[in-house]
């Protein structure tokens, strides 16, 4: 009997059979798979490391204030983290900074070995200079290890001519600091203020804080990055003087869960599922059985990005409210406050 010409079908060669190939090679080849070698590890202050890597040629040049997500393999487990890259768009490596906490961080910080080849992914994020006038003075607002994506965009700033550069940055045991001293020792359009609190005496942001520092918030283009307390206390004052189409922010943490926030009913319209979503939409959707698309669980990566077709929804970061039909929401940030239809 012979063959059906018509029906024979070419079959590629698949992308991770390469990549095994190429590892055999050399373990840092990909075919379009991103991997980085470490190259250092230094220990910070604040509790935090910082790691060096020398990504392959699969690796995208980054702009100051992107991100990078790594995974590691823990107990035959796979875990990814985003994180921020400290060095700038010039650089030749990419250098991230973790604080010694959580699964992830804990591995860079105790079990990452100096020449260990790690995947990471091309650059992503939005907080960056891009869009910002250099006429336009900046203001960095930073608390812990929000520090880190701070750092490569006050050397693009300096580097771009920006002429008035304030950073305000909250630490107790402040990271980077001999650096940033160092730029504004070199630089005199950068001021920099560092706030050393304690658990004892907690600085508190407010709007006295910007007085304090010459700063009128709505002169300035503001990035920040830091704890939720922090967050809130900047968007809620920006929020009151009409400022907030001039702040910019990454976020580190996923938001708390709130053990008594109501319950609605939340329908999936693609998958045709209805579940009851209480607090976060992403927990509550995965509590069901469901299994949405989400990468940072942060707010970070627009992964869960969907959208709301009916009902409200809190962003439970910022506090912000979506009332409006069609718009978009991400399920890792936000929590039901009426019974919602979801185009996932």
């Amino acid at each position: 009997m012979s063959a059906n010409v018509s029906e024979y079908k070419v079959t590629w060669v698949k992308e991770e059979f390469v990549d095994f190939l190429l590892e055999k090679i050399n373990p840092l080849l990909g075919y379009k798979s991103v991997k980085a070698k470490v190259i250092s590890i230094k220990k910070l202050a604040d509790s935090m490391v910082e790691v060096t890597l020398k990504p392959n040629r699969n690796y995208q040049k980054h702009a100051a204030g992107q991100f990078v997500f790594v995974t590691i393999e823990y107990k035959g487990v796979l875990h990814q983290r985003a994180y921020s890259i400290v060095s700038g768009s010039d650089d030749r490596y990419v250098v991230i900074a973790a604080k010694e906490q959580g699964l992830v961080s804990g591995y860079l910080a105790n079990d990452l070995k100096v020449g260990q080849i790690i995947p990471i992914t091309l650059p992503q994020g939005d907080f960056t200079l891009s869009g910002v006038s250099p006429s336009q003075p900046l203001l960095f607002i930073a608390g812990g290890s929000g520090i880190t994506p701070m750092q490569g965009l006050i050397k693009e700033a300096l580097d771009k001519g920006f002429k008035d550069i304030t950073m305000l940055y909250y630490s107790r045991d402040p990271a980077y600091r001999e650096d940033l001293e160092a730029l504004a020792h070199l630089h005199p359009e950068f001021k920099l203020h560092i706030v050393v609190d304690s658990e004892a005496k907690p600085a508190r942001f407010n709007e006295k804080s910007l007085t304090d520092i010459g700063v009128d918030l709505n002169q300035v283009h503001t990035f920040l990055c830091g704890a939720p307390g922090l967050m809130k206390a900047v968007n809620e004052l920006w929020d009151k003087k009409g400022a907030s189409d001039k702040l910019t922010q990454e976020r580190f943490l996923a938001p708390e869960a709130d053990e008594n926030a109501e319950s609605f009913p939340v329908l999936f319209r693609q998958k045709q599922k209805e579940f009851e979503s209480q607090g976060n939409l992403l927990a509550s959707a995965e509590a069901a059985g469901l299994k949405p698309a989400f990468g940072c669980r942060m707010g970070v990566c627009n992964t869960c990005v969907c959208e709301k077709v009916s009902g409200k929804v809190r962003n439970q970061l910022t506090g912000k409210i979506s009332d409006q039909q069609g718009e978009q929401i991400k399920l890792c940030i936000s929590e039901a406050l009426s019974p919602l239809v979801i185009d996932a």
